[in-house]
């Protein structure tokens, strides 16, 4: 019986413990990268690491231009960005689908938004126009900037 409750008790923490996003709090937290007030809810980024370290961000191109040049990449557990069709919510970064479009302005400037689903990209395509993009073509445009 104490056996299992042990078992139990160290499972529980493992998972207590186990890196993953956080919510952002709009109009307070800052930017890691370029240090302004993360204040739009489509567009803010977040880096988790292994250590549970969070790293907050105001666009997906600060993230990308943070990734490069001051985190290791065995350093990084996940990626998240907010999806544009659900404002404050956070998607995998890796899972999600981009568009670039002029229509939208992004905090940075990179007008690139991202979305949970191939069909809400689709949906907003239609309506704005845009173009699709990967997640390396983004991370490429970012880090031309």
């Amino acid at each position: 019986m104490k056996l299992r409750l042990l078992i139990i008790t160290l499972f529980l923490n493992l998972l207590a413990c186990s890196p993953k996003p956080e919510p952002i709090d709009y109009g307070n937290d800052i930017c890691e990268f370029c240090k302004m007030n993360i204040t739009d809810s489509k567009y803010a980024a977040e880096i988790v690491t292994h250590k549970n370290k969070i790293y907050k961000f105001d666009s997906i191109e600060c993230l990308f231009q943070f990734r490069k040049s001051f985190i290791k990449e065995e350093e990084i557990h996940s990626e998240w960005v907010n999806d544009f069709s659900q404002p404050g919510k956070l998607i995998d970064l890796k899972n999600a689908y981009f568009l670039k479009s002029e229509v939208y302005r992004s905090p940075m400037g990179l007008n690139v938004l991202s979305v949970e689903s191939k069909e809400k990209l689709n949906e907003i395509k239609a309506k704005d126009g845009g173009n699709e993009m990967s997640y390396t073509e983004v991370f490429v445009l970012a880090n031309e900037k």
